[in-house]
């Protein structure tokens, strides 16, 4: 799959010029190198406290998630991945930020990226996933604390500017490659909108 050359274009000017983000791509990288493919061309878009990974870099195959805290297919979907990411050494999945069902959706999200910044991005993202019920205030405090966060150097890092261009920018991408709600769904280079059961994605790997 490969955006058109202008979406390119505003991609870079965004993640380089406004963001300023530490993303690892080269002008010519994002445009003009068709040797590697569109889905991991959005992975090097993106600064390592944007992207909530499990299963080894070497995986054979890839799977990005679009999400929102607050989508209700994207909680369904959460235990799905991670348990084909435990039955399976030849899978990866990569969680991006794309927080927009309502305000609440960005906070959680700015809180997921500095929770990266400390290391502890996926054991926060699981957590709120696994919450029983709505996300409450106290349940989110939980949640932080499940983790093992440093709240001290939480609140430091909410307050840097780059948790908020890290959020814009992966909600970006995820418009750029085609998501108009959320799960949006990548299995390897092949874009999938919406909700796909577990068994129709390891149909999908192999």
């Amino acid at each position: 799959m490969r955006l058109p050359i202008n979406l390119f274009f505003n991609v870079l000017l965004l993640s380089f010029l406004s963001l300023s983000v530490r993303a690892e791509m080269t002008l010519n990288h994002l445009i003009f190198d068709d040797v590697k493919p569109y889905h991991l061309k959005i992975l090097d878009a993106l600064p390592i406290e944007g992207k909530i990974q499990i299963g080894p870099d070497s995986a054979k195959h890839t799977i990005i998630e679009f999400f929102d805290y607050f989508c209700g297919y994207c909680k369904k979907i959460h235990p799905e991945l991670i348990e084909l990411t435990e039955s399976r050494d030849d899978v990866r999945v990569i969680f991006l930020q794309h927080p927009i069902l309502n305000e609440s959706s960005k906070v959680i999200a700015r809180i997921a990226i500095a929770a990266s910044m400390q290391g502890k991005g996926f054991e926060f993202h699981d957590s709120i996933f696994t919450l029983q019920g709505s996300i409450t205030n106290e349940k989110l405090k939980e949640s932080i604390k499940k983790a093992n966060i440093n709240e001290v150097k939480l609140a430091i890092d909410l307050d840097r500017d780059e948790v908020e261009k890290i959020m814009k920018l992966s909600s970006f991408l995820a418009g750029g490659s085609g998501a108009r709600g959320t799960p949006a769904i990548f299995i390897n280079n092949t874009f999938y909108p919406g909700y796909l059961p577990k068994a129709k994605i390891e149909a999908l790997l192999n």
